[in-house]
């Protein structure tokens, strides 16, 4: 059914963001992992289910041809994958490829699909041999994703038993539940009509008519009366589980999540609570679950009460009343829903009554709140009690006289409901009319008494809207009470009081002759009085102003001279603040003095930002020249005072700037590192002489396990990948993955890492030429020394004068030659210590072996 549900993760995991108000939310708990449904793909023996969009023309959304990937409220399709199997045809048949379950259900289209699974209308091949007139039917399948749920086949049977438990004609009918290998599903009766939720949206602000309200409020008010006849609490009633048939009124549907409950709470009948309930899938729907839902209390009939309190008043008005806010955000925030004015008071009262934020104060049943809402009744108990009479009656009579007594009392019984009803209305009728009577008689003319009459008219005319007649004198004799008051406020020379009373006298029934005769005698009178206070209170405000200008001409001057003097002092404290250095006070001094230039002159604060940024930033520069990482604090400083400065932000630090090339070989102050967005350190690098004599930043270290390892744990792009202890090199890597790496890293840090070409690591490796590192990591074994028996760490070694390390043996390391190629460029712990040389290169294929691994390079700013 359109149930409209989302599968997400628990607190602490992603989850989906989009959600009207209107979706139902099952929270993955113990043995749950599912996620978002991903779109429909279109796989061989499917339902077609592009090109797809919910209309509400059936118990479910249908397809409807508006192109593929539209679905109502941004809704997408879940997946359906082997839902159903495909009958295939003999040759001689000569018919189509049908799609049909358990041999008996012909699908027919997709109508939609929900949290749970899909739903189908379906030709039922028995109902067809039976020469049925409505054989189609609908039949929902749990699709792959719900499926997964370990109590996901007992839920849809726990649906299917209690949809059929609650036979109703206000209830969506089950008629059977049934699996086919692992294809689970359920056959349930097919309408035609209009799902309320989109029914609401088409009438949004407006409400539906108020007669079709009533009739709606009425037929969803007796499912939910008989679903907790039989001890069971929807919890989730919305307006997306309520279809308007076209032929059998409204019908409520999705109970797969329904909870039962006894006196003491869940009931455990028959032992079903030590084996599922539904509960445990934590399903409810924020905009209408209850505050004690949402705080995870026992299920009771009053949740349902809230939720169909918001439904009745989305039916009257077209709005929530709490604007869609869950209810436990709506009582913090002392949310209170707007009076309905189309319902009268003891309706408006009821209503208000099932909405109460708290259990406590909220309607306990549906039954009482139908009684508050619908009227008192008394007449259907006198009612029950003579049907009950002529019950027996009945009884007694089918012996002798069977079916013509039958007829006889079914008669009588219904002209006594006419009866009783007539006089009721005609009693209803007479006591209004005596208490609107009674009303005017008062003539209190204050506005709670208005609104007591307007509500009293407004009730008559619902009960009797034929006498217009009594309304229309009720209104005049309203209108002349309010008359005679500006007359007599006139009198007393209250002008203001009397052109009140003439304008109520006029929202009740419009201009009358007297009413024109006294407004143009206070016009007359109020002009002259008008005129003459006019003149007087000319001539003090000439004097007052006059006086006013003078004081504010000199106020002005000295405010004017003292706030230039005090721009000035910020003015100078903030150079003595800009003096570049390292110990320039940036978010103390510079902040303090630019928010009082903006407090005195937020303009000329304005101004001054762009070039207090340009100002700083030529002496960041200037300091990063020489010490990057205590440059890089007052970067941040920087920034943060003046977070709208481009120049600021988009200033690059570089680390390695300040190193001159061939440096690296002094020691570890000598070195650089770049930034992770985590604040972390990548790689250790040093700044070397290039192959063309341009200086290159290059690793001081192979890449090495530990770094490999920050990668993989980031991206989740190693599965399979057995990666040694962290000091030693990466190896047993293809090269796809390593260029992974290096891009990872570059989006990390802001830099454009590469391979070295074959020229630039050689520059690197023989330090422009020095001899070759004599305890380099290559197979050597002579006499009592073998070397080369295995990897050492990447840190191990002396490095060449320009700082690297194991640049020759150890891992051989990947670089790229002149023309792009592939290459493995000075030998590994597998090559003899005399072919083990910074000269050493081999053409490489670019897959996982365990001698080969690399470092990085990247260009100097």
């Amino acid at each position: 059914m359109n149930d409209k549900t989302r599968v997400v993760r628990p607190t602490g995991e992603q989850q989906g963001v989009d959600d009207d108000g209107d979706t139902t939310v099952f929270v993955a708990r113990d043995k749950t992992g599912a996620n978002d449904h991903p779109p429909i793909s279109s796989n061989p023996g499917l339902i077609p289910t592009a090109a797809a969009e919910f209309t509400a023309d059936a118990t479910v959304y249908r397809p409807s041809p508006k192109g593929p990937g539209t679905f109502a409220e941004g809704e997408e399709l879940a997946p359906v994958r082997k839902a159903v199997q495909i009958e295939t045809p003999t040759p001689s048949s000569g018919s189509v490829t049908k799609t049909v379950i358990k041999g008996r259900f012909e699908l027919d289209k997709l109508l939609g699909v929900g949290g749970m699974g899909a739903v189908y209308k379906a030709l039922d091949r028995r109902k067809l041999e039976a020469s049925d007139s409505e054989p189609y039917v609908a039949i929902k399948l749990l699709n792959d994703d719900f499926r997964q749920h370990p109590d996901a086949f007992i839920s849809l049977q726990r649906e299917a038993r209690k949809s059929q438990t609650l036979a109703h004609p206000n209830i969506v009918t089950v008629y059977d539940f049934d699996r086919e290998g692992e294809r689970v599903f359920m056959t349930m009766e097919y309408l035609e009509g209009a799902p309320l939720d989109k029914l609401l949206r088409d009438h949004a602000d407006v409400g539906l008519e108020f007669d079709r309200a009533c009739s709606v409020l009425h037929d969803i008010s007796q499912a939910l009366l008989y679903a907790h006849s039989h001890h069971i609490v929807h919890s989730d009633f919305k307006p997306g589980n309520i279809f308007v048939t076209n032929k059998k009124g409204a019908k409520v549907f999705d109970f797969g999540i329904a909870r039962a409950v006894s006196e003491g709470g869940i009931s455990n009948s028959v032992g079903e609570q030590t084996i599922f309930d539904a509960g445990t899938l934590g399903a409810l729907t924020p905009a209408y679950a209850s505050l004690e839902m949402l705080q995870g209390e026992e299920p009771a009939p009053s949740d349902d009460v809230f939720a169909l309190g918001c439904v009745a008043y989305e039916l009257f008005c077209g709005r929530h009343p709490y604007g869609k806010v869950p209810a436990d955000k709506a009582l913090e925030q002392k949310v209170k829903p707007k009076r309905i004015r189309s319902l009268s008071r003891r309706q408006w009262r009821a209503l208000e009554s099932a909405l109460a934020l708290k259990r406590e104060d909220r309607t306990a049943t549906v039954e009482k709140f139908i009684q508050r809402f619908f009227g008192n009744n008394t007449w259907k108990w006198v009612l029950g009690s003579a049907f009950a009479i002529l019950l027996v009656g009945a009884v007694w009579g089918y012996t002798h006289l069977e079916q013509e007594n039958v007829a006889e009392q079914q008669r009588v019984k219904a002209e006594l409901e006419e009866k009783l009803a007539k006089e009721l209305l005609e009693r209803r009728i007479v006591d209004k009319r005596e208490a609107i009577d009674r009303l005017i008689g008062l003539s209190i003319l204050t506005p709670s008494w208005e609104e007591d009459l307007e509500v009293e008219l407004a009730e008559y005319g619902d009960l009797n809207p034929s006498d217009e007649a009594y309304l229309d004198t009720s209104r005049r004799r309203v209108s002349e009470l309010f008359v005679a008051a500006a007359t007599g406020q006139l009198n007393l020379g209250n002008l203001d009081q009397a052109d009140t009373m003439l304008g109520r006298a006029a929202s009740w029934y419009g201009e009358s002759d007297q009413a024109e005769q006294i407004k143009s005698q206070l016009a007359g009178e109020r002009t002259e009085l008008r005129a003459r206070l006019e003149e007087e209170r000319l001539a003090a405000e000439r004097e007052a102003e006059r006086l006013r200008q003078q004081e504010l001409r000199e106020e002005r001057r000295l405010a004017a001279l003292k706030k230039q003097r005090e721009i000035d002092a910020v003015l100078g404290n903030m150079e003595q603040s800009l003096r570049c250095s390292f110990g320039m006070d940036i978010s103390g001094g510079v902040a303090r003095e630019l928010n009082q230039l903006a407090a005195l002159d937020t303009v000329k604060a304005a101004k001054v930002r762009p070039v207090l940024a340009t100002e700083l930033s030529g002496c960041l520069r200037k300091l990063a020249s020489e010490n990057p990482l205590r440059t890089e604090p007052l970067l941040a400083d920087a920034r943060a005072v003046l977070p709208n400065q481009q120049v600021l932000q988009n200033f690059k630090l570089d680390f390695c700037e300040h190193l001159r090339p061939g440096s690296g070989g002094r020691g570890d102050r000598y070195t650089c590192a770049d930034r992770l967005a985590d604040g972390s350190e990548a790689p250790t690098m040093v700044v070397v002489k290039g192959g063309a004599r341009k200086p290159l930043v290059v690793g001081k270290y192979e890449i090495s396990n530990g770094d490999f390892r920050r990668y993989c744990l980031a991206t989740g792009k190693c599965e399979g990948l057995n990666l040694g202890a962290d000091e030693f090199p990466v190896q047993n890597i293809n090269i796809a993955l390593a260029d992974s790496y290096i891009d990872w890293l570059g989006a990390q840090t802001g830099y454009r890492y590469r391979l070295p070409t074959e020229r630039e690591w050689f520059a690197a490796a023989s330090a422009g030429g020095q001899p070759e590192v004599a305890d380099r990591n290559c197979h050597l074994k002579y006499g009592g020394i073998e070397k080369g028996v295995e990897l050492v760490a990447v840190t191990a070694g002396t490095g060449n004068s320009f700082g690297l390390v194991n640049p020759v043996g150890n891992v051989q390391e990947w670089v790229r030659g002149t023309d792009g190629q592939l290459m493995a460029a000075g030998g590994s712990r597998e090559d003899p210590m005399s072919r083990c040389l910074a000269t050493t290169k081999r053409f490489h294929d670019g897959n996982a072996d365990a001698v080969t691994g690399f470092r990085i390079v990247r260009d100097l700013n």
